[in-house]
């Protein structure tokens, strides 16, 4: 079993402080994606930048007044097991992921603000079409054993052969990034009897240079390409059996696992052989397993045992108030891979009893959407969710701040949508509210649209406070606006299969809706708007009939007439932005254009983005590479428990030198 040396030790002390973003706070059950961010537009992309300032040498003082610990193992309690280490062929799942991922490398990363960087790829090309990359690998990349011996270098054909490995389907295995390159897709197909591999988009062209070549131009293809290499010999020589344990698999990543006990341990130690020890401080990481990690975590923590503990809702007040907890509580920082929304379904499947033609006449109305949308206040509804940090998740744009950039620029401070980004109060404004709502009256009873409005609004029972914020929002809407205008009527919904049956079969009227993405592009957040997609049916108006089954049919009638003429003219915007297949200025305005125009029509309500829960750590959870579950490069243990002071002026730090990294 490998340990590490004093010198390796020594250089480890010296090691500069790289403050990174999103750190344990990816450890959970949810499983976190890639967060996308802004890269380059040159034709050639290189390592362009460092991390926040790092402390003098010697230092044993971080930031805001953090000391690390002179003991840099990290201790941690772990409830679900993986039974494989492999990268290709394994499980595939979060739990896989998270124990291998300390221990390879990839391409790419993203920095602490979520920007594209180099990894074990030093640079590489794009064409000026944008349908080749050519990846330049580092030259000083080796495998090690577990042992931590230096098993040769690692080149080219390591990562062909995984990706060959890949498209026979004898192997069953699907990559998704693969799926973007050249011939992929017929190589992998079971009815195709060509299985010429040479017609894959991959190309090997020395010992430490590939180039791929894309089925279709993506402007987002670095932020979702990442392949990773395997040993060649080795992995050939074992076959079935590479990965089946810590010992019979190599290593490329900061960490080795010494230790492999499934359902007792995993222990890792540093990678002597790794290309980048200066930025590895944590010198050994120890995970106990234990089935009951969630429950007893808090208490281990207290103890001294772990580093970090996940505090869950039903004892959050309870460490939020004690002497002895409330200063170390911090919340998780928001995962913008989800964002949440409130919509109208603009093709009612619901019962007759809600009256949904009547309903479907008045959010036909735009005076109407929009007395909604101005009316709903989102930080009052949020607080069922999150009682002590808020405004930290709430958003005013479907796209969320820090997905992606352009020239310097947040998509979401491009011109179109600055307005909407600053709004105050994030839209709720009571007086507009009343204002369309009186419009919306006038127009309304004048086609016949009978008061109060029903608005049928479902909940899942099985998530967690739910329940409570579907109250809170008819009790605010209907003081606000008058029961007499609309009567909002809150329902359980099935405890199992709620997104089924009721979201998918267009069993609401206005509801809370979420999707997820991680294209780390515009184009990331409209697949829920689309023609024929089933979150809020909008382009359901364009047709005739009811529910889209196997063809295509929709709700049109001249009573939808203004509904109509606004989503042709969305999905007009639509069509422009994606026609853009470069990464661009105009690109990138054309998408904010689209997006303005759902908002300011009221077609939406942007709401919040996901949240990760609260947690207590003896760590800094601005210290891990963006999108990269459980992997503790950059990461230092601290002496004490992270205050929730330092957590505070940390993020504020942190959301400052964010925005000047675009420029």
């Amino acid at each position: 079993m490998f340990k590490g040396n004093k010198a390796l030790k020594s250089l480890l002390a010296l090691a500069l402080s790289t403050v990174m973003v999103l750190g344990l706070t990816a450890c959970g059950d949810k499983t976190a994606e890639t967060k996308p961010a802004d890269t380059s537009d040159s034709q050639t992309a290189e390592a362009t930048s460092e991390a926040t300032e790092a402390p003098a040498e010697d230092s044993n003082e971080g930031p805001f007044g953090i000391k690390y610990a002179e003991d840099q193992t990290l201790r941690l309690v772990y409830g679900a097991e993986m039974s494989t280490l492999r990268t290709y062929g394994g499980e595939g799942t979060a739990v896989s992921w998270q124990g291998i991922s300390n221990c390879i490398s990839a391409l790419v990363c993203r920095d602490c603000y979520g920007n594209i960087q180099p990894d074990m790829a030093e640079s590489w090309d794009v064409s000026a079409d944008g349908s080749e990359y050519t990846f330049h690998l580092r030259k000083d990349l080796v495998w090690s054993d577990v042992e931590g011996n230096n098993m040769g270098p690692i080149t080219s054909k390591d990562f062909q052969t995984a990706v060959e490995y890949c498209c026979n389907p004898e192997n069953g295995v699907t990559d998704s990034s693969l799926l973007l390159l050249k011939n992929y897709k017929e190589l992998i197909d079971p009815e195709n009897p060509n299985k010429d591999i040479s017609t894959l988009g991959f190309e090997v062209i020395d010992d430490y240079t590939f180039k791929v070549t894309l089925a279709d131009v993506i402007p987002y293809f670095i932020n979702t390409f990442n392949i990773f290499p395997v040993p060649t010999d080795y992995f050939l020589e074992m076959g079935e059996d590479y990965g089946m344990d810590n010992e019979s698999i190599y290593y490329c990543g900061p960490y080795i696992m010494t230790t492999f006990e499934p359902q007792e341990q995993r222990v890792y130690e540093i990678n002597p052989n790794y290309w980048d020890l200066d930025n590895v401080h944590i010198q050994k990481i120890i995970m106990k397993y234990n089935a009951e990690a969630a429950t007893l975590a808090p208490e281990m923590f207290k103890r001294g045992e772990i580093d970090y503990a996940d505090i869950g809702t039903d004892i959050l007040d309870e460490w939020m108030k004690a002497d002895d907890t409330k200063d170390i509580v911090i919340p998780g920082l928001p995962d913008t891979t989800y964002m949440y929304y409130y919509s109208f379904c603009y093709n009612p499947q619901f019962d007759d009893a809600y009256e949904p033609d009547n309903y479907m006449k008045a959010i036909n109305n735009e005076n109407f959407r929009k007395s909604l949308y101005w009316g709903l206040d989102r930080h009052k509804a949020y607080l069922c969710l999150d009682p002590y940090n808020p405004d930290q998740f709430l958003t005013t744009t479907v796209t969320p701040r820090t997905w992606c950039s352009i020239n310097g620029t947040d998509y979401v401070d491009l011109p179109a949508l600055k307005e909407i980004t600053n709004r105050a109060n994030y839209g709720f404004d009571p007086d507009k509210a009343k204002e369309y709502r009186d419009k919306a009256k006038e127009e309304l009873e004048a086609i016949g649209v009978t008061f109060p409005v029903k608005l049928y609004m479902p909940y899942n029972p099985n998530t967690t406070g739910w329940d409570k914020e579907v109250q809170v929002v008819k009790q605010q809407l209907e003081d606000l606006l008058g029961s007499d205008y609309i009567e909002c009527i809150i329902e359980a919904g099935p405890a199992t299969g709620f997104l089924s049956e009721v979201r998918r079969a267009g069993k609401y009227g206005f509801m809370k809706l979420n999707n997820g993405s991680n294209e780390g592009d515009p184009c990331s957040w409209i697949k829920a708007f689309v023609d024929g997609a089933n979150w809020n049916f909008m382009g359901d108006v364009l047709y005739e009939g009811q529910l889209p089954t196997v063809e295509r049919e929709g709700s049109k009638s001249d009573d939808n007439k203004d509904l109509q003429d606004l989503v042709t003219e969305y999905y007009g915007l639509l069509d422009k932005a994606k026609a853009i297949t470069v990464k661009s200025q105009e690109r990138y305005d054309a998408f904010a254009e689209a997006e303005q125009f759902l908002i300011d029509h009221a077609f939406v309500i942007p709401y919040a983005k996901d949240t990760y829960g609260y947690h207590v750590t003896r760590t800094n959870p601005f210290e891990q590479i963006t999108g990269q579950d459980g992997r503790y490069k950059y990461m230092h243990v601290l002496e004490e428990p992270l205050t929730n002071e330092q957590y505070q002026a940390l993020y504020a730090d942190w959301q400052e030198k964010q925005a000047a990294s675009l420029k």
